[in-house]
């Protein structure tokens, strides 16, 4: 038999290990070329508007998930070869030199890497379309027409050659950890029984004083602070993360024995005791897991978090559905557009637009400045038509309102001796970058009517039904306005703007998500089945000594349970400070409420939960196959 022959006999026989491996890498694989597929589309790049930039992330995402696949492929490559220490030490026992049993490995490797490589090419050739029809949702680029069928050489080459290069070096590795080992070793490697390693008290306190300072950092109000302390806080969280699953948790595990009414409580003494027995190779699993999974669900919920809040913070830019300069010409064909479409306008206003010349007087200086001046009732009732809720004003004797933040100033306009007053409460209503002034009906009267302002053209300001969901209404109404309107806005248009950068941001982040579920669940599998064929002889003696079908199932469900949700629960809670510290410096300045956290934690519990649901599918399907190996 030959080293291929022999290479797909024993890849068929251990299929169940492979199983995750290979579909994780198959998944990271399609990541990689379907992002690289977006690239080289021309079509679709030409659907967004900030296209090279667009490009430039997709690429610079794509890079990050294969370098991260790559050091996690050659890692979880050494620990597979690591745990056939006694399959190996039979061909060397029968003969083979460590120099064949290299060149089998590599081979395996090699065929496993070429599998996964043209399963992962094929499946993101085939779902191209797909993909791209996904991006183009996320980001509301929706095409006039049907997306081609189109296979892009250029990504199926940037996909394959990198990942060639580092199923080599995998298998460089591997010959590496074979030619070190002897004969006497690899007999004993799957033997050696792992001792209970005790607990430390200053690991748990330290670990806990690390992860307490970072989160203490993380909490801080001051958006600079947070800039510069985000490396650190980085180091001192992943830092104290290691240090609680390798020296802090055996501490708790020590505490839970001494407490014999639980520990000795129906199978937990069994569970624990397992657990307790592994707890030093799985102790660094654990800790990588829990520090995957919180950039894992850190990046699918700011993606969501930014997506989902898009609809929010259009209206920060634009407090109206629409606006637009025109006369009566213009005004009908806006109205026929929406009857056409049975879009219902639920409010209108149309004011006559004027500016005036100003000497604005600061403590600083006296410029000369145009404002947009708008009477009092005019305001109040354009305010009704805005989608944001604002008070109806009230201005004073002797004052002008303006919207934003300052001191008072002196404003002198057309004989009018008036004070500037600044109310961040106020909506702006000036639709465009001049200064709007609000004056008492009689001012704004008296200016009128002695000529003493320039009068400009109408605005007309509309509310209506589903202005952001209107797509085939707004996309008429920008032909048509653009074309015979003087100048308009769209809340719509500021919307998908919007949709087109966070919609990207969120779509990386979904796959980015997926594919760190994807190797976090992979590398626990692989892990706890290896365990189970090891402790398949313990749960044999105890089925002689009575042990039912029943009570074993409960053993081995409490024996996976921490290790797969003690990682998520704390990779979730880091997570949590995570979007605190994203709230802080961004979230906050996107959202126009009160506590924006809150609506980051809920927009986030949404992925958390669907974090959790699907790794605990995994953890169904790793406790099933642990079942029928311990058989």
């Amino acid at each position: 038999m030959n080293l291929a022959s022999l290479a797909v006999r024993n890849i068929k026989r251990s299929f169940s290990k492979y199983m995750m491996y290979f579909f994780a890498l198959s998944f990271s694989v399609f990541t990689v070329h379907s992002f690289l597929a977006l690239v080289f589309n021309e079509r679709v790049m030409d659907k967004l508007t900030y296209s090279r930039s667009y490009q430039m992330l997709l690429i610079a995402f794509g890079i990050v998930i294969f370098v991260f696949v790559s050091f996690f492929l050659i890692s979880s490559n050494v620990n597979f070869i690591k745990a056939r220490k006694k399959e190996i030490a039979m061909y060397s026992l029968f003969g083979m030199t460590n120099a064949k049993i290299g060149r089998l490995l590599f081979t395996e490797t090699l065929i496993i890497g070429t599998a996964a490589l043209v399963a992962g090419i094929c499946s993101g050739v085939f779902c191209s379309k797909l993909t791209a029809m996904i991006l183009l949702n996320f980001t509301l680029a929706y095409f006039v027409g049907d997306i081609p069928f189109v296979v892009a050489p250029q990504a199926v080459w940037f996909t394959a050659v990198p990942f060639a290069l580092v199923f080599m070096l995998m298998g460089a590795a591997g010959r590496r950890v074979i030619a070190r080992v002897e004969l006497v070793e690899l007999f004993k490697g799957s033997k050696l029984p792992e001792t209970n390693i005790r607990g430390s008290m200053f690991y748990l306190i330290a670990s806990l004083a690390l992860i307490g300072t970072g989160y203490y950092w993380a909490t801080l109000k001051n958006p600079a602070k947070l800039v510069l302390l985000a490396i650190p806080i980085l180091i001192v969280v992943i830092a104290g993360t290691f240090l609680f699953f390798w020296g802090g948790l055996p501490q708790v595990l020590g505490w839970l024995r001494k407490n014999r009414l639980r520990y000795f409580h129906g199978e937990n003494l069994i569970a624990l005791s397992i657990f307790g027995h592994r707890i030093r190779s799985i102790g660094s699993v654990m800790a990588v897991i829990a520090v995957m999974s919180a950039v894992g669900v850190t990046a699918i919920a700011t993606g969501y978090t930014l997506y989902g809040s898009m609809e929010a913070s259009t209206y920060d830019q634009l407090n109206f559905d629409l606006y637009f300069y025109g006369g009566r010409e213009v005004h009908d064909e806006v109205h026929n557009v929406f009857a056409k479409h049975g879009i219902k306008i639920v409010d209108e206003y149309t004011v006559t637009r004027y500016q005036v010349k100003v000497v604005q007087i600061d403590p600083q200086q006296t410029v000369e400045r145009v404002f947009r001046i708008y009477s009092e009732s005019d305001y109040n009732r354009l305010i009704k038509v805005s989608r944001k809720s604002y008070e109806p004003v009230e201005v004073q004797p002797g004052q002008g309102l303006q919207a934003g933040q300052g001191v008072e100033t002196k404003l002198l306009l057309a004989g009018l001796e008036l004070t500037a007053v600044l109310r961040a409460d106020m909506a702006n209503a000036y639709f465009g970058t001049y200064h709007m002034l609000v004056l008492r009906d009689e001012d704004f009267a008296r200016l009128i009517q002695d000529n003493l302002s320039e009068q400009l053209d109408e605005v007309t300001v509309i509310k209506y039904e589903n202005p952001l969901r209107a797509h085939e209404l707004n996309g008429e109404l920008n032909q048509i306005l653009k074309a015979r309107a003087s100048g308009y806005g769209m809340a719509y248009n500021h919307y998908t703007e919007l949709m087109k950068v966070f919609g990207l941001v969120c779509f990386i982040g979904s796959f980015m998500s997926v594919v760190f579920i994807l190797m976090t669940a992979s590398l626990l599998y692989f892990k706890q089945i290896t365990a189970a064929e090891e402790e398949r002889h313990l749960y044999q003696m105890l089925r002689k000594i009575g042990l039912d079908a029943r009570t074993e199932a409960r053993v081995i469900t409490k024996r996976l349970l921490p290790v797969f949700f003690l990682p998520l629960f704390v990779g979730i809670v880091h997570s949590i400070f995570a979007m605190k510290s994203a709230d802080t410096m961004i979230f906050r300045y996107m959202l126009d409420v009160e506590n924006t956290f809150l609506i980051v934690i809920r927009f986030s519990a949404v992925m958390y939960s669907i974090y959790a649901l699907v790794y605990s599918v995994f953890y169904l399907i790793t406790g099933h196959q642990y079942t029928s190996t311990v058989s």
